[in-house]
């Protein structure tokens, strides 16, 4: 009996060109993130932005004629992402209190590469007006993004008057830790504050909810 013939080498799958170019821009975008969070802003460049992608400086220029936008678009290519895990974490059922799992993750924001990468763009943006109008647009964007997925993640807690405010000053105390870390780290006692503030944040929502409407905004 006479053997089959052998079959014929799979033919490579032929990428479209928008596959092509989205890879092109991930590259880019992860390498700028890279170059950020390692050498800072004002080491990073796009010539050295292209050498860590391994594309060419026409294909960056393509896709991001100048650095500015390049940072900007990498530091929000991460928020989305970060994004979305907060997306499919809000649609876990979570035990405890739902308003703990909303600081846990503003606290979390604060620890991620996300948060360095942005902290170099908000020095740089203090003595550069183009990166600050620029910077200034991706914050509200980021804002309203992540207001959102702090109301699915909190459920029922995100109907209490207060719960815009407690938001607002959680983001401000991981904020101010994270800028602490950078000097000196002392995770038991990062610890210990934040479970102050979570039975603090818990009473005044609590509060909050309870409280009469006519005394509400007087």
């Amino acid at each position: 009996m006479a053997s089959p013939a052998p079959r014929p080498p799979a033919r490579p799958v032929r990428r479209t060109q928008e596959e092509r170019s989205a890879e092109t821009r991930e590259r880019l975008l992860d390498a700028t993130l890279a170059s950020l969070i390692e050498v800072g802003y004002a080491h990073t460049t796009t010539t050295g932005v292209c050498e860590r992608a391994g594309v060419s400086r026409g294909a960056q220029v393509h896709h991001f004629p100048k650095k500015a936008e390049l940072v900007i678009q990498a530091v929000e290519h991460l928020a989305t992402r970060m994004g979305v895990e907060l997306r499919e974490r809000a649609g876990v059922a979570r035990e405890g209190a739902p308003i703990d799992a909303v600081v846990d993750g503003i606290v979390e924001i604060f620890a991620e590469p996300v948060f360095y990468a942005a902290l170099e763009l908000w020095i740089a943006a203090r003595t550069d007006a183009e990166l600050l109008e620029s910077l200034l647009v991706l914050e509200r964007r980021m804002g309203r993004r992540l207001s959102d997925a702090w109301r699915e993640l909190a459920g029922p807690a995100a109907l209490a008057p207060d719960f815009d405010a407690v938001i607002a000053l959680t983001m401000h105390l991981a904020r101010g830790m994270a800028l602490q870390k950078i000097l000196r780290s002392d995770d038991a006692e990062r610890q210990r504050l934040l479970g102050v503030w979570k039975r603090m944040v818990s009473t005044l929502l609590v509060d909050s909810a309870n409280e009469p409407l006519d005394t509400r905004g007087s």
